[in-house]
Order: C-alpha cells, then sequence, then structure tokens
C-alpha cells in the first residue's frame, strides 16, 4: 500500500517527459525545411501580368508554409493597383497557391495625355494613351488632380455622382451608355452610343429613372421614330422627348 503513491509519481512523471519531447520533437518538425516553400502558384490573372505580381513574392520561396506571415504577404501583393484582394492556400508540404482578384474597370477618364480607367470604388487603376481595346462609358466634367495616380482612391463629388449611377444601372443598360457628363452640382447628361442626349438632373436614386430610360428606349414605339429624337428629358415627372 506505501509503493502505490510512488508508481503513480514515477508514471506521471515519465508521461510528463514523453508529452514534453513530444512537443518538442513536433515543433522542430513543423519548423523544419520539409515545409519550406519552394513553388508558389498565382492564379486569377486576366490584366495584370503574372511577372508583376511574381515580382511581389520573389521573398516568399524557401520560407516555412506553416510559420509564413500572410498578412505581411498580403500587404505586399495589394499594392499593385490593380489586386482587389488576395487569398492563400497551402498546400502541403511545400506549395503556396495565391488567388487574386482584379479590379475591374467600369469607366474612363478623360486627361490630357490619354484616358484613365477606374473602377466602382473611383480607384485610378491605370492611363492609357490609346483607347482600350473593350470601351467603357467615358466620364466628362471632371478634372483629376496632377497628382493622382494608380491605386489612388479619387475622393471627387462628380465622379463619385456618375460611378453612383453606373452601379443603379441595369446591365442591359450599361453598352447603350456612350458618355456621362457631369456639370459642377452633379447634374448628370447621359450620352447615349447612338447620339442620343438624356437629361438626367440630380439625385442620389437613379434606379426607376434608369430602369425607365431601357424601358423606353426598347419601346417599339419609340424605335419608330427614333432617327427625329434629339434629347429625352427625365428631369420632370414623366420623360420628355425632344425632336
Amino acid at each position: 500500500m506505501t509503493m502505490e503513491p510512488r508508481k503513480s509519481t514515477t508514471s506521471f512523471l515519465y508521461i510528463s517527459i514523453l508529452v514534453i519531447l513530444s512537443v518538442v520533437g513536433i515543433s522542430f518538425f513543423l519548423q523544419s525545411s520539409y515545409f519550406n516553400i519552394e513553388a508558389v502558384s498565382i492564379e486569377g490573372l486576366k490584366e495584370i501580368p503574372l511577372n508583376e505580381i511574381e515580382r511581389l513574392t520573389t521573398d516568399v520561396t524557401g520560407q516555412n508554409l506553416i510559420m509564413l506571415d500572410q498578412r505581411q504577404l498580403e500587404q505586399k501583393v495589394l499594392l499593385h493597383p490593380l489586386v482587389e484582394s488576395v487569398e492563400f492556400k497551402k498546400k502541403f508540404p511545400n506549395r503556396l497557391v495565391l488567388e487574386v482578384q482584379e479590379r475591374t474597370p467600369v469607366a474612363l477618364v478623360m486627361v490630357t495625355t490619354g484616358v484613365v480607367e477606374v473602377d466602382g470604388k473611383g480607384i485610378y487603376l491605370r492611363r492609357r494613351e490609346g483607347w482600350p481595346e473593350q470601351s467603357y462609358p467615358v466620364i466628362n466634367g471632371v478634372t483629376l488632380p496632377d497628382t493622382a495616380g494608380p491605386g489612388q482612391e479619387l475622393n471627387l463629388p462628380g465622379l463619385k455622382a456618375a460611378l453612383a449611377l453606373l452601379g443603379q444601372a441595369p446591365e442591359e443598360l450599361k453598352p447603350w451608355i456612350g458618355e456621362i457628363y457631369v456639370n459642377s452640382i452633379q447634374q448628370i447628361i447621359l450620352f447615349l452610343t447612338d447620339g442620343i442626349e438624356v437629361r438626367l438632373g440630380k439625385t442620389d436614386a437613379w434606379t426607376e429613372k434608369l430602369k425607365s430610360l431601357y424601358k423606353l428606349i426598347n419601346d417599339e414605339g419609340y424605335k419608330s421614330f427614333k432617327n427625329g429624337v434629339r434629347y429625352i428629358d427625365f428631369t420632370a415627372a414623366k420623360p420628355v422627348i425632344g425632336r
């Protein structure tokens, strides 16, 4: 009876030592070169050249996949103005996959040396000297500051008003929008791709007007005399067609 406590104490000591050794062993294993990153794959790119993201991840190879500071790497990749977000997938034991979500242009702003692509949040994406292959609505009446550059959010009231309108437009209507003109008090005039002027006035809620516009320009009665139409005025209670 007097020996049992000693046996229990000895067993507990052995178990404790085994647990400590196991933890230390696992810790060393997890930090070993077995998990050093040997390959980085980048997915989701359409507009961004692959080498531009690769340059931002050059120091990842050789790092421990488990101990990788994902937050720091995310901040580096987000420095690229066309990157909206990035997610990481760890492929054990030594491969890292980056899934990149690109920013998407929704409009162009005219500048003296070409056009600037902007996304729906007003982020300056890039300047093009020529016209992009895919056309977007042109926003006029907005002057970008000389200091504006890629990745910068353009906090300009006129630009925000035009982008708010685009965000509320039915998808079917967007191909019809050629130009958005915004004056100094954020009154908006659209110019459709067929040249017809659409006077919208000033508001924060465009959805109903834009739905009505799309319905009107697709009405068979409107199409029958469309060639004589100069403008459509939505500033009144009911749309007025000017010929």
